[in-house]
């Protein structure tokens, strides 16, 4: 007898004719076989040899929707879809027919409504007595929530894999004897290497000798107190020479809490460890030339009017002593200070603050203003115990003065340098994720509400590999600065969040407000006509989603706020992307 598939043709493509014997024993099979299914909340069903479904099940029927009377008689390929019924006529039923076993495939059926499912079927062959055909017999298993997951978990993989690997940090995964598991690209690049040349390697070995035993300590206490630990060493590059880079590890556990890894993301801070000690070693100088000065010693009576003043200001003011004495330091201070220096030295003998030092400017005798830090300290008459004058040292430092200025300037840049984004101008991650917590917190207190931008470039990874990565560098400074030119107010807040994603944060403003700056930048990205052959559009585009908390009388957080932004994203780019989505509509 020739086995048929399931649209009634023989697997030699001849038409099966079958007796009356078996028709009656196909019958007696089909009422057993659906006196038992009946009884079962599996999902079965039986074919006969022409593929025609002679029995199901209750749970088949309540699954896809039908009545026993819609499908008894029926091709058991009517219910798969056009793909499934495709691959099971080409592939699955003559490798069943000729095993006479089918153990989990793979397809797709359709209920009654139309929706698809996931299915995994398995069958047995019974070849039947004498003169009766072969009947199957499927068990089939709805996989539809299973293969959605598996879905979701490879998108979510794929997305962490481009983070990691389009972040400007170098990140690695290595074990706790240093032996590299992963690098990202970035970390690839430090060392001109491509990060299969770098896994297997030992992360020691790009340390100088004398910082390796410190970076063994301090993964040895990463091991044992877990968390995040903070250091910085330097590595050697690829030309030779070293370089300062800061750190934060992690440890990474298995189930049973042992350390299997430990987990780096690392930056350069080569330069601002240059600059610091540049201004370590310059203060220091100045400090020590301020320390072996001769100081003018002063004394003032209680009118504050000098009545001794020591030789040492010749050197530091350019007057001899008889030319100060009987003068009040307030005539010879910077207009700006001479008030005030007033204020201290009489708040001073009325006992109304404790001895202190007073830093101002004084006129030199050659006509210029230097700064001068005065000890003060109250005479007391030994009788009476009364304020008798005020005494003290006092000490040219301007060459501290500018140390500090420039220190403190210094202190600004690298400021403004760590909070801002190398390759774009704007404010970076760190810097966001405290003003998103900061302007949170404010716009609680005043009850204002609070928008939220998440923009995503389209379609870049394909931009990078199509255009190169200077390329994509510069596309994303550009499209930074479309998005810094649509926010107006002194308060918003623009940041790349990482790789080609950007965040937009608008402190009281409300949801449709939010939409309109998101459509704003949309158009600006748009009209930046940057060329992207890789992308249905044929130009660089970005993708918005827009959310505000406009109410905190049941409080979300910060983090809320920003999943749902990041939902309305994801939600543009599944749209078709180069469009904004508001999360209220999700």
């Amino acid at each position: 007898m020739v086995p048929l598939l399931s649209d009634g043709l023989s697997i030699d493509g001849s038409s099966a004719v079958r007796p009356a014997a078996v028709r009656d024993r196909a019958e007696t099979l089909r009422a057993e076989f659906e006196r038992r299914s009946n009884i079962t909340p599996a999902m079965l069903h039986s074919v006969n040899e022409k593929g025609i479904l002679i029995s199901v099940s209750d749970a088949w029927l309540a699954k896809l929707g039908y009545a026993r009377e819609e499908v008894i008689g029926r091709p058991s390929s009517a219910f798969l879809t056009p793909e499934s019924r495709e691959r099971a006529i080409r592939e699955a039923l003559p490798a069943f027919f000729r095993s006479g076993r089918s153990d989990n495939v793979e397809y797709q059926m359709v209920c009654k409504n139309g929706a698809v499912i996931d299915v995994l079927l398995s069958a047995v062959l019974d070849p039947g007595s004498a003169g009766d055909g072969p009947v199957s017999l499927a068990v089939i298993t709805d996989v539809t929530a299973l293969k959605a997951a598996e879905r979701r978990l490879a998108e979510g993989e794929a997305r962490y894999r481009g983070l990691v690997e389009d972040q400007s940090e170098l990140v690695s995964l290595a074990s706790p004897g240093g032996d590299l598991r992963f690098v990202n690209h970035a970390y690839a690049r430090h060392y001109n290497l491509e990060p299969p040349d770098m896994v297997g390697r030992n992360l020691f070995d790009l340390i100088p000798p004398d910082a390796r035993a410190a970076v063994a300590e301090n993964f040895k206490t990463v091991c044992r107190a877990g968390g995040a630990i903070q250091v910085r060493n330097q590595v050697m590059t690829a030309d030779g020479t070293t370089r300062w880079m800061a750190w934060t590890n992690r440890a990474v556990t298995d189930a049973q809490g042992r350390v299997v890894a430990i987990h780096s993301i690392g930056r350069d801070i080569h330069d601002r460890v240059v600059a610091e000690e540049r201004l370590r070693e310059s203060e220091a100088r100045y400090r020590m030339l301020a320390e072996h000065s001769s100081d003018m010693v002063f004394q003032l009576d209680l009118a504050l009017v000098r009545t001794y003043v020591s030789p040492s200001c010749r050197e530091i003011l350019g007057y001899e002593p008889h030319e100060l004495i009987g003068i009040k330091p307030a005539n010879m201070a910077h207009p700006d200070d001479a008030e005030r220096v007033t204020k201290v030295l009489q708040s001073l003998l009325n006992g109304e603050v404790a001895p202190r030092s007073v830093i101002n400017r004084i006129r030199h005798r050659d006509g210029r203003w230097i700064w001068v830090e005065a000890g003060l300290r109250v005479l007391k008459n030994p009788e009476t115990g009364a304020p008798a004058g005020i005494i003290g040292p006092l000490r040219d430092i301007s060459a501290r003065k500018d140390v500090e200025d420039r220190l403190a300037e210094a202190n600004r840049r690298l400021e403004a340098l760590a909070a801002e984004d190398a390759l774009t101008g704007l404010q970076n991650r760190r810097s966001f994720d405290a003003a998103l917590a900061r302007e949170y917190r404010r716009a609680r207190r005043n009850c204002k509400s609070l928008g939220l931008l998440m923009i995503d470039a389209d379609w870049f990874k394909p931009y990078n590999d199509y255009y190169g990565h200077p390329a994509g560098d510069e596309c994303l400074r550009q499209i930074g600065r479309a998005i810094f030119s649509q926010i107006r107010r002194p308060a918003d807040i623009a940041a790349r969040y990482g790789g080609e994603e950007f965040a937009v944060l608008l402190p009281d403003t409300d949801e449709p407000g939010a939409a309109t700056i998101a459509a704003l930048i949309r158009r600006a990205v748009q009209e930046l006509e940057i060329e992207h052959l890789a992308s249905p559009n044929r130009l660089v585009t970005v993708s918005i989603g827009a959310a505000a908390v406009a109410s905190f009388h049941d409080p979300v957080g910060p983090q809320r706020l920003l999943g749902e932004a990041d939902r309305a994203l994801y939600r543009a780019k599944d749209s078709g992307r180069n469009n904004v989505v508001v999360a209220s509509t999700l």
